[in-house]
């Protein structure tokens, strides 16, 4: 019967655990959801890339045709004839009396830039896709510090709950002590140190409560709006120190493989680096002819828009500087070292990935390492426990041996909470360095 008994705890407690799960990861799921919403370094991202798409939006401008539209009037003391220009524009007018209004419109359109507005284009078009690269990288970043936010928030609760039990059991032990003493079998100092035990338990209860509390501030920041009613509700003490932690058989290699090919920085750094090579054809284009082509309607007489002179006219011009001094061989090169450089820092950003896939997965293996010896701790801790009082109450141990025997016990419950939620930190981290 007390098999069965025991049987029937164990599958009840292994079914609460798989439901405390559950219901985490449903949690954690909707806190990364709202940080995606409101969290303001990705909204800052995202008008990072916004002004970006605005620049290539203006760089393909520069390729288009360019209309315009002009309007003037002059007013002299005696009659003369004049070729003036109108408002700044290509065309020209005659004046023909003293006083004369013109009108005219045009159209411009570079026919040929020595390839600096197509590179120009391509350079605002990699930077946009640089820009897009980073942001994922912050949203990936953002949801690493919401999972081990959560997770410490949820380490810092269970061992409020440790606390809690190792405070009910050392006023457990004070009631016994007082109990022996009031019968004569024990000294006055057993009582003494019985209530120092509960006073110093319950100044690690409110250490753990104000843990919690910090805690609690850290994952609100991250999420980047406040925090449902449901994070406060936890798990009970039996349910976390009884689940398990997930086995990873790691292979370096392979992770960082799938990192190089999942990491947004290796991207950007990429992409900067071929932004950099176009930025220096555009400074290498300027130096060669420059063609451009308008054509236009003006109109000029005693009103605007009369009939005295009228006509379509069209012009072309070649624009050819070809030598300023240095200027655009010094951007091109500037340019060229820009890409250079950008190509060593890729490099560099390899090694950096594969440190840091190589510590999240030993950080990972070492927790699910202390989580076994944890929990072989904690079985032997209680087993250890429930003999000393035992032997207290039979007046064959020492108030010692029972108060020590407490304190191991809350340190096994402890160790084994940081042991677990270290797990989940690590899996975060090994998430994040893959680039997921």
């Amino acid at each position: 019967m007390y098999i069965r008994r025991f049987i029937a705890a164990f599958m009840m407690t292994l079914a609460a655990s798989a439901a405390a799960s559950a219901a985490d990861d449903a949690l954690l799921e909707s806190l990364l959801s709202a940080a995606e919403r409101n969290n303001p370094q990705i909204s800052a991202a995202a008008e990072r890339t916004a002004a970006a798409e605005a620049r290539l939006a203006g760089a393909a401008a520069q390729m288009g045709p360019k209309a315009a539209a002009a309007m003037g009037a002059l007013w002299s003391g005696g009659d003369f004839e004049k070729e003036v220009g109108v408002m700044g524009t290509a065309l020209s007018v005659p004046v023909l009396e003293s006083h004369t209004y013109a009108a005219a419109v045009m159209l411009t359109q570079t026919i040929y830039s020595g390839g600096s507005l197509q590179a120009r284009k391509e350079a605002a078009r990699l930077a946009k896709d640089a820009s897009e690269a980073r942001g994922a990288r912050t949203k990936q970043g953002v949801d690493n510090a919401v999972r081990r936010a959560y997770y410490a928030v949820r380490s810092a609760q269970a061992k409020e709950l440790v606390a809690e039990e190792a405070a009910s059991l050392a006023k457990e032990h004070k009631a016994q002590a007082e109990k022996l003493f009031n019968a004569g079998i024990v000294a006055k100092s057993d009582v003494l140190r019985s209530n120092v035990a509960v006073a110093s338990s319950e100044l690690d209860v409110i250490r753990a409560r104000n843990a919690t509390a910090v805690a609690m501030t850290a994952l609100r920041r991250a999420v980047g709006a406040d925090l449902p009613e449901e994070i406060e509700k936890k798990e009970p003490l039996s349910s976390i120190l009884s689940r398990e932690g997930r086995s990873y058989g790691a292979d370096t290699s392979a992770d960082v493989a799938a990192a190089y090919e999942s990491r947004e920085e290796l991207k950007t750094y990429s992409l900067l680096s071929r932004q950099a090579e176009k930025l220096a054809r555009a400074a290498k284009g300027l130096l060669l002819p420059q063609i451009l082509g308008a054509v236009g309607y003006a109109a000029a007489g005693d009103s605007f828009f009369p009939d005295d002179y009228s006509e379509p006219v069209a012009a072309l011009g070649v624009y050819w500087n070809f030598y300023d001094g240095g200027a655009a061989k010094a951007k091109t090169d500037e340019a060229k070292a820009n890409a250079r450089e950008l190509l060593f820092l890729l490099d560099d950003m390899k090694n950096v990935i594969r440190m840091e896939v190589t510590q999240a997965e030993s950080s990972l293996s070492s927790a699910g390492s202390r989580l076994e010896v944890a929990r072989r701790q904690l079985a032997e801790s209680r087993e250890d426990y429930r003999i000393a009082q035992r032997r207290y109450a039979e007046s064959v141990g020492t108030n010692l041996d029972a108060l020590d025997a407490r304190l191991a016990l809350a340190n096994s419950m402890s160790e084994v909470v940081t042991a677990f939620y270290d797990i989940k930190s690590a899996e975060a981290d090994l998430i994040y360095a893959m680039g997921r």
